[in-house]
């Protein structure tokens, strides 16, 4: 059994919480060779706990490395000059979403992929869900769906992280319930993290020169991009694209984002993000309502593993009305995902999560910002 010999670029929260324990524990098929962190004790409180010797603050150095087969690309921000190099470098690459932070970086890391004979995955864990999997079968069936509803209510980030212990170095390690910060600070947050810095002209460039000063619409664009994202590519898993964006609403100092999408046959859907920070409870649901059945499908915090999706299904017959909730599987998404990557990499196959399918969902994020009022 061939071990593809893996270079990690970002050490943060989804790496420690998800790609890297199912790396080791799937060693028969991932040997991690090297690591890389902007933050040097990050680099090494995680280098030590994983046993990694290689590791690099500028991960450039990383890409020269002859013996790594596959590159897994899980820092924050945008991806553009990571996924670029490392295709060039001859790495088959597994790319944390986003992709890119506006449309012209998703299409020249399209251009580039298209122009390289390796392998570049996104990692949309969601649609790797069994519930998913099983939902998608039950809408393909629906005679005459009039009505989506895709909804999440986001708490604090933290919160979903309380489990786990993320080594942040210097031998601190966060763990266990933090508090929300204030409103103002998760907003003047939110900028910073999500426009400010390099990311400041993307977004510059993504929103135009008439509207780029608006806060509001600054943070909304970064939370639609990072966050809502998940939400945009289900969609697409679940329905295929849309006809155009109806259009799009942005308030609460862009915290809450609420859009409605047109599709053939007179469907609508409607697209809900709710920053709601102080109940520890994250809800996000899939449910789509037809004349004769509806199909619903709930997830949990996406990083509670083996956590299960229910799904549930409705119908009727004359006066009879029935609904039945499955627990398709307690298999982990992010695991599935993984080892779709090695079966792509190892059998040369085309990801079902492509930088093609990465490009369309950024173009119509771009859709989303252009009708927000």
């Amino acid at each position: 059994m061939k071990r593809l010999r893996m270079g990690i670029i970002g050490c943060g929260v989804i790496a420690q919480v998800m790609h890297l324990p199912y790396m080791r524990d799937y060693d028969e098929y991932f040997e991690i060779v090297a690591i890389a962190d902007i933050s040097k004790p990050t680099l090494d409180a995680v280098g030590d706990h994983y046993r990694i010797a290689h590791r690099y603050t500028d991960w450039r150095d990383l890409l020269a490395r002859e013996d790594i087969d596959a590159v897994g690309i899980f820092h924050a921000g945008s991806h553009r000059d990571t996924v670029i190099a490392a295709l060039e470098a001859g790495k088959d690459v597994f790319c944390e979403k986003p992709l890119a932070w506006n449309v012209r970086e998703a299409r020249e890391i399209a251009e580039r992929a298209q122009q390289s004979d390796r392998i570049l995955q996104m990692a949309y864990h969601k649609l790797y869900d069994p519930g998913f999997l099983y939902a998608k079968e039950h809408l393909d069936k629906m005679q005459d769906v009039g009505f989506g509803r895709i909804t999440v209510l986001h708490p604090l980030n933290e919160f979903g992280l309380s489990p786990y212990r993320i080594r942040r170095g210097d031998g601190r390690i966060e763990e266990g319930h933090v508090e929300p910060p204030s409103w103002e600070e998760s907003v003047a947050g939110g900028l910073a993290g999500l426009a400010g810095g390099s990311l400041a002209p993307l977004v510059d460039e993504a929103l135009g020169p008439e509207r780029k000063d608006d806060p509001r619409l600054r943070l909304g664009y970064g939370l639609i991009t990072v966050s809502l994202i998940h939400q945009v590519y289900m969609l697409y898993g679940f329905l295929g694209a849309p006809s155009r964006v109806v259009h799009t609403e942005i308030w609460r100092d862009g915290q809450s984002i609420h859009s409605v999408v047109e599709y053939p046959n007179d469907l609508r859907v409607t697209l809900d993000w709710h920053y709601l920070s102080h109940i520890k409870d994250y809800r996000e649901e899939y449910a789509f309502f037809g004349n004769h059945d509806r199909v619903i499908m709930q997830l949990p915090s996406p990083y509670f593993r083996n956590f299960p999706s229910p799904v549930i299904v409705q119908g009727g017959e004359g006066e009879l009305s029935w609904e039945k909730r499955v627990i398709v599987s307690y298999d982990e998404a992010f695991r599935r995902e993984l080892m779709a990557f090695y079966d792509n990499v190892v059998n040369r196959r085309k990801p079902r999560t492509s930088v093609e399918d990465a490009l369309q969902h950024m173009q119509f994020i771009q859709q989303l910002i252009d009708a927000a009022r």
